[in-house]
């Protein structure tokens, strides 16, 4: 390999042997991003004091549910109250500190409070715990949860947090204070919740958490405590979506996050003043956008805020940018009746991630937002934004295209046997970068095989390389449907089937088939209003050009699909075994 032409030096990289590449005339699908600004070092408790001695007076947050309007100087002030208060209950370094509440600026706070104890954060997403015991106490179970605050859920009041610990926690109503212990979750030790009120005995509120952080030697101890913490210990955790299993912990440094949101943030071009929407807080991976920016957020009272909530808080706060937006949301926003009744004209640009970005909802969106400027982001779980791209550069035909490389990471697309694979062919995506995440959480075996020996992480997306270093994805490894011998993607067929005027949504799944291994069946969720049948659907693929072997040879009407635990992606697994019932087709034995 060393005397190929058209290549040069990347040392450590490849076990066994050395890779060579040059930019210009690589032929292999391997690339390295920029290196023009250094990862830095910083804790986020380091970065919040920083911040706040640099900007106290702006404004960093903007709680639409309380009103709340947070300086920088707020956060601070409250947050190092409210760590020295959680280390009065007894967290400590490395300890696990949950919470499930709406978007408050209690939200942010504890962020940074667990970040300045040098605890772990795990915000849990009520769209996939909401109040269900046997969900709640998997999670808790998982991470060896230290401590729980409760409150509030989306725009719901903090009726019911009570009702639903005593159920989940019996234990609370009889324990004495600062005595709690409960068998099935032994790492349990504290219950926190926002009411003025506490629940039962053994649970304490969130204003006496804070009193106690009052004590001036605590305090000290905190401030103390930032000279001994580092930005490569585990953060926050977060839940896989499940689309392959039972939900996998991901441990997360601030070193990855805090570099990554930089990056991103300089990619897509944030607003370094102004306002910015940030829908979900529940993404955790760009809360910081106003401290690596410093924009401000503006934060919806709902967790799941609908099309004309969004609306209305980028007219009011005449918002420059979304901060980042999943597909589905981006599209019932675009796609709003209502939408030609706000003034949106101060919208400069759009991050959408969280799924392939159709083409024909980047079109769509140069027609309804003309001035703003969208962006596609790629990036999972356990690596956070590999790459991102400006939307008018998504292309036609087969996948999506998901962008250039950020800074200071690298990619390669392997074969099945992991051999780097020529520019131009598929292959799955593999990732080696500063943001990888640090394993999954008691699941050593698990880690290891979702990591090469040399540190590179599989993602299980297969994409194409181009010879610009232009990524794009057609799928997952595991959607992979065998016919006749062929592997064909879903999303070749899904892309051109989504173009039928009739069709909101389509997914391709392969079911048991004895002559062809698998047959291609399309699940088809029509427009309101709309009907079609088979015929008509075979039909439109044979006038679109779809080749035989991509032909479906069943179609099957849908409501709706199923989803996996987050709500954000179809639960394909599900959907195959829903579509082989309607079918009454059985696996072969």
């Amino acid at each position: 390999m060393a005397g190929q032409r058209g290549v040069c030096v990347q040392e450590d990289r490849f076990k066994g042997h050395v890779c060579r590449h040059t930019r210009k005339v690589n032929t292999m699908s391997y690339m390295r991003g920029a290196t023009d600004d250094l990862l830095l070092d910083v804790t986020f408790g380091q970065l919040l004091d920083d911040t706040a001695a640099r900007w106290p007076d702006r404004e960093a947050f903007v709680f639409k549910k309380t009103g709340s309007r947070v300086t920088f100087a707020d956060i601070q002030e409250h947050t190092t109250r409210l760590a020295a208060g959680l280390k009065a209950i007894g967290t400590a370094r490395g300890d696990v500190v949950a919470w499930l509440f709406g978007h408050r600026p209690e939200w942010i706070y504890l962020y940074f409070a667990v970040a300045k104890l040098g605890a772990i954060a795990l915000p849990l997403q009520e769209n996939r715990i909401g109040r269900n015991v046997e969900a709640m106490s998997y999670f808790l179970n998982k991470t060896g949860v230290k401590v729980l605050i409760m409150g509030d859920s989306g725009t719901e009041s903090t009726e019911g947090t009570t009702s639903f610990l005593s159920t989940l926690f019996p234990e609370i109503n009889t324990a004495n204070p600062g005595m709690l212990k409960i068998e099935r979750i032994p790492t349990l030790t504290s219950i926190v919740v926002l009411e003025d009120r506490a629940t039962g005995t053994g649970v304490c509120t969130m204003e006496e958490v804070q009193r106690l952080g009052n004590d001036e030697s605590l305090l000290a101890e905190v401030r103390t405590l930032q000279d001994q913490l580092s930005c490569h210990d585990t953060f926050f955790l977060r839940f896989t979506s499940g689309s392959t299993g039972q939900p996998k912990c991901a441990e997360i440094s601030t070193y990855a996050v805090h570099n990554n949101a930089r990056f991103i943030n300089k990619a897509i071009g944030m607003p370094n003043e102004g306002t910015a929407l940030y829908p979900y807080l529940t993404f955790r991976f760009a809360v910081i956008y106003p401290f690596t920016a410093g924009c401000t957020l503006v934060v919806p009272a709902s967790s799941s805020p609908s099309s004309v909530e969004m609306l209305e808080i980028l007219q009011e706060e005449k918002c420059k940018a979304i901060g980042v937006l999943y597909l589905k949301e981006c599209h019932g926003l675009l796609h709003d009746p209502h939408l030609g009744d706000y003034d949106l004209s101060s919208l400069d640009r759009v991050l959408v991630t969280g799924n392939v970005t159709p083409k024909s909802l980047v079109d769509h969106a140069a027609k309804v937002l003309p001035n703003a400027k969208m962006f596609v982001g790629y990036g999972g779980t356990e690596f956070i934004f590999l790459t991102s791209t400006s939307a008018e550069k998504v292309a036609e035909g087969r996948g999506s295209t998901v962008g250039k490389l950020l800074e200071h990471a690298e990619m390669q697309l392997v074969d099945t046997d992991g051999r780097v694979v020529p520019l131009g062919h598929e292959g799955e995506v593999y990732v080696r970068a500063y943001s990888l995440f640090n394993g999954y959480r008691g699941d050593e075996e698990k880690t290891s095989k979702a990591m090469t020996a040399d540190g590179w992480y599989k993602t299980g997306d297969v994409g194409v390389l181009d010879e610009e270093g232009v990524l794009k994805l057609f799928g997952r490894v595991s959607d992979m449907i065998i016919r006749n011998s062929f592997n064909v993607h879903p999303t070749a067929i899904e892309s051109p089937l989504s173009k039928h005027p009739k069709v909101q949504d389509v997914r391709v799944v392969g079911v048991p088939d004895p002559a062809s291994v698998e047959e291609i069946c399309a699940c088809v969720i029509l427009k309101e209003g709309q009907t079609a049948d088979s015929q008509e659907m075979t039909k439109f693929c044979a006038e679109i050009g779809l080749v035989p072997i991509e032909m479906p040879g069943y179609f099957l009407f849908m409501d709706e699909f199923p989803m996996t635990l987050t709500r954000r992606k179809v639960d394909r697994k599900k959907l195959r075994l829903i579509a082989m019932e309607k079918l009454g087709l059985k696996e072969e034995a």
